[in-house]
């Protein structure tokens, strides 16, 4: 950093943060690192520039691959590169370096004793071009990747699972096993993009892993990450501004903050005692008591039976609602490669102990797609096998997934009017992660399960006895006002005609 601040004076006009110097150390010292850092933190000057400037200039590196989103990004990090040989007085001084080829994305830095340095820049879409490039007798021996995704790509399953398939196909494998050092840069725009998957806990172990945020906590006290970048009254205002861009590109955290849809303090818990349920208030105080019986419920399922990793997760999801509209989720089942005779048993199962407990129909909802076609077919085999019948209904998921997550739960959640049992917590976790999380199955089962459940369970009012004053004080009003009587032709006939009395003189 210090040979940077004096050698590039250009690039580094202010104060430099301790996380910097921290960055530069650990890419000496790791073969393999992957660091999320906010937008405008010189990731990429120091990474993308000043480090493989530095190996050149030592020696360190034969063949360096460069790649970002596009092809002119990547190229600019290499010009700027170029820059400093050529115009950079003090740097020629210091290391007199001649640059023998000189193409737009491909250039070679010479040192006076014929050492050779091979630069080349690559966009997103050629990665794969990086397969079997060589110089003269090396393959890359440092790969830098910087912010490969952006908005677009991540907003798209398909196209997250393609660049991370390209990472693991082609770069990991592009230089000699043991030799190449990778380094990838970026900030996280989505739980499930590649880079959130580098910097976690439990993937890609072999990286060195580096997770900074533009604003945080230190002994009960806010500090921006660079003052000299922006303080915290500015990190503040900046979130007001724009909740979505402050969330991805400052904190490295797509639903944080302002961001989130759902809240960890608007969940409620409800649990099942003595037939009956039971619901607790934000202090755990019980709130509400009634019997199950006087609830509907329904079932929403969101079916996928492929096992393979990338797919996502079949869920039968129940729930009640009681006479005060309130949605209690019961006990669901969610898991991968579930097949269809699974999900016969879990559905009949489910099924009789629900309409058991409220003493009513209880209504089964899928989405209108082909796999559920074939399960309701082989459904109502299994029912005439069975001698035991469903009720089926179907369900509107034409909106876009996200939109109708929120739309559906979100001024439910608000108002407190759905409850969970203890021990939901992949649930909570996807509602919490919401528009960004990985997985969000049991969510939309959820907003599934509410459209079945829109209308509460007619309560029939009991009828009260009269006491008995109230008895003989209707009778003695009867008996004053006698009721006229109507006297009608064609009684079991549709129309009735009345006929009016007629008084005859003599």
């Amino acid at each position: 950093m210090r040979w940077g601040m004096f050698v590039c004076t250009e690039h580094f006009r202010k104060e430099p943060a301790r996380f910097q110097f921290k960055i530069l150390d650990e890419a000496q010292k790791n073969p393999n690192l992957a660091i999320a850092a906010p937008r405008e933190s010189s990731k990429t000057t120091l990474l993308g520039f000043l480090y493989p400037l530095h190996s050149i200039v030592y020696k360190k590196k034969r063949f360096i691959v460069i790649i970002t989103s596009v092809y002119t990004k990547s190229c600019g990090c290499l010009d700027a590169m170029k820059k400093e040989v050529r115009d950079n007085p003090q740097f020629r001084e210091d290391f007199p370096l001649k640059i023998t080829r000189d193409a737009e994305g491909d250039t070679i830095f010479r040192q006076a004793d014929g050492f050779e340095t091979r630069v080349l820049c690559k966009g997103r879409d050629q990665i794969g071009s990086i397969r079997g490039e060589k110089f003269g007798a090396y393959r890359p021996d440092l790969i830098i990747v910087d912010d490969v995704e952006d908005d677009e790509m991540v907003k798209n399953p398909e196209r997250r699972q393609e660049i991370q398939d390209l990472f693991d196909q082609v770069i990991m494998y592009a230089g000699e096993t043991g030799k190449t050092q990778i380094i990838v840069i970026g900030t996280i725009l989505h739980d499930d993009s590649l880079l959130s998957k580098l910097v976690s806990s439990d993937q890609y172990k072999e990286f060195r892993k580096l997770l900074y945020r533009g604003r945080y906590e230190s002994n009960g006290v806010t500090r921006s990450l660079w003052d000299a970048w922006r303080t915290v009254e500015q990190l503040n205002a900046q979130e007001k501004r724009n909740p979505s861009s402050f969330a991805k590109e400052v904190q490295n955290d797509p639903v944080s903050g302002m961001m989130s849809k759902f809240n960890k303090e608007d969940f409620r818990y409800w649990h099942i005692d003595n037939m009956q349920y039971v619901l607790f208030g934000k202090e755990g105080e019980v709130v509400s008591r009634d019997n199950l019986n006087k609830c509907k419920a329904a079932i929403a399922c969101d079916l996928a039976w492929e096992e393979k990793r990338e797919n996502d997760f079949s869920v039968i999801l129940p729930a009640f609602l009681t006479p005060n509209s309130e949605i209690l989720v019961e006990t669901y089942f969610c898991r991968k490669g579930m097949r269809p005779h699974e999900m016969e048993e879990i559905l009949f199962t489910m099924e009789n102990r629900l309409r058991s407990l409220t003493g009513s129909s209880v209504f089964i909802g899928f989405e209108k797609a082909k796999l559920e076609k074939v399960m309701k077919w082989l459904l109502k085999e299994a029912m005439r096998r069975r001698n035991h019948y469903l009720l089926f209904k179907d369900l509107q998921w034409d909106l876009d997934k996200i939109q109708r997550i929120v739309t559906r739960l979100q001024p439910r959640y608000n108002q407190h009017v759905i409850y969970h049992r203890r021990g939901m917590g992949e649930l909570e976790h996807q509602l919490l992660r919401v528009p960004s999380g990985v997985h969000d199955d049991l969510a939309d089962a959820l907003q599934g399960v509410v459209q079945l459940l829109e209308y509460p369970k007619h309560q029939t009012k009991a009828k009260v006895e009269d006491d008995e004053f109230t008895w003989w004080r209707k009778l003695a009003i009867d008996s004053r006002h006698p009721k006229k009587k109507r006297y009608v032709f064609g009684h079991r006939g549709t129309k009735r005609f009345e006929v009016p009395a007629q008084v005859s003189y003599r």
